[in-house]
């Protein structure tokens, strides 16, 4: 039917595109394709005109994973793009990509998808799994995708629940007499690096949420619903000052290990924040 901004998704060119095996729509993965020769291999292909689309297209994704040589190889092609070409960079984080690459393409902001349509999404894409997700399930990876569909699909709810758990109980438990709780911890995750962030990114969330159930008394407004009960005893036991003490020792803590401190002591002085808040 012609060019459309809204694809129908079932005529033959939608559903090759779907999954994945139009000639002429190409993505690439640019954690695993680091290499100059893929980005060379991509730069030769563009000359050629669209076999049957009317528009060659390539999409390259997390761009920013890119080596400054496989920047460099781009260079040429984003200046003078052929007409019949379109490229697409998606990098999660613009400010990490080399300013002559910016400057040569036009930004466009996505922003988080709302809670509905990623309920939805997900919905869909489980349906043939057995019996499909239940609506507890749809809701609480809705809540906690932080309107990534990505993170809505593949995030391990039960790994999530029991790192939530040890969190309430390390919110609870650390102090100044508990010195060994705060050894203890900061051993195991300061040797976890790859996922320090995110368990951090965790320890906002349940403190933010205890810090909403202490204001309004809510569980409606709160990220972690499933765990109200849990959030309810640490909002009893901390006041407002102390949670909100808490969550700006772990926002500078992100923010240091982003600088490459020591993981260890830079968790060591967070908890020892949380003390001196308790």
């Amino acid at each position: 039917g012609g060019p459309t901004v809204w694809p129908c998704g079932a005529c033959e060119p939608c559903r090759a595109i779907t999954e994945g095996r139009h000639v002429d729509v190409l993505e690439i993965d640019g954690a695993s394709h680091a290499l100059v020769a893929n980005i060379r291999e991509l730069t030769d292909a563009v000359r050629y005109a669209p076999a049957s689309a009317r528009t060659k297209v390539y999409i390259i994704d997390e761009v920013h994973m890119l080596s400054r040589e496989a920047f460099n190889a781009l260079l040429k092609t984003l200046e003078e793009p052929p007409s019949q070409t379109l490229i697409i960079l998606i990098a999660s984080n613009p400010y990490q990509l080399l300013p002559t690459l910016v400057s040569r393409c036009q930004g466009i902001r996505f922003h988080p998808l709302p809670m509905g349509a990623i309920r939805k999404i997900v919905a869909q894409a489980l349906e043939n799994e057995a019996g499909g997700a239940q609506p507890e399930e749809l809701e609480l990876r809705a809540r906690r995708a932080k309107g990534q569909v990505n993170r809505a699909m593949e995030e391990n709810l039960l790994k999530a629940a029991e790192h939530r758990e040890e969190l309430l109980s390390l919110i609870e438990e650390v102090s100044f007499k508990r010195m060994d709780r705060v050894f203890q911890w900061t051993r195991t995750w300061s040797r976890k690096t790859d996922q320090i962030q995110t368990i951090l990114d965790e320890l906002l969330n349940l403190l933010r949420d205890a810090a909403v159930i202490k204001t309004n008394r809510d569980p409606k407004s709160i990220l972690n619903r499933d765990l109200a009960d849990r959030i309810e005893k640490v909002a009893d036991q901390k006041s407002l000052p102390v949670l909100l003490d808490m969550f700006d020792a772990v926002h500078r803590t992100k923010a240091v290990l982003k600088a490459n401190a020591n993981a260890q002591l830079a968790l060591e002085n967070m908890l020892l924040n949380f003390c001196e808040a308790a």
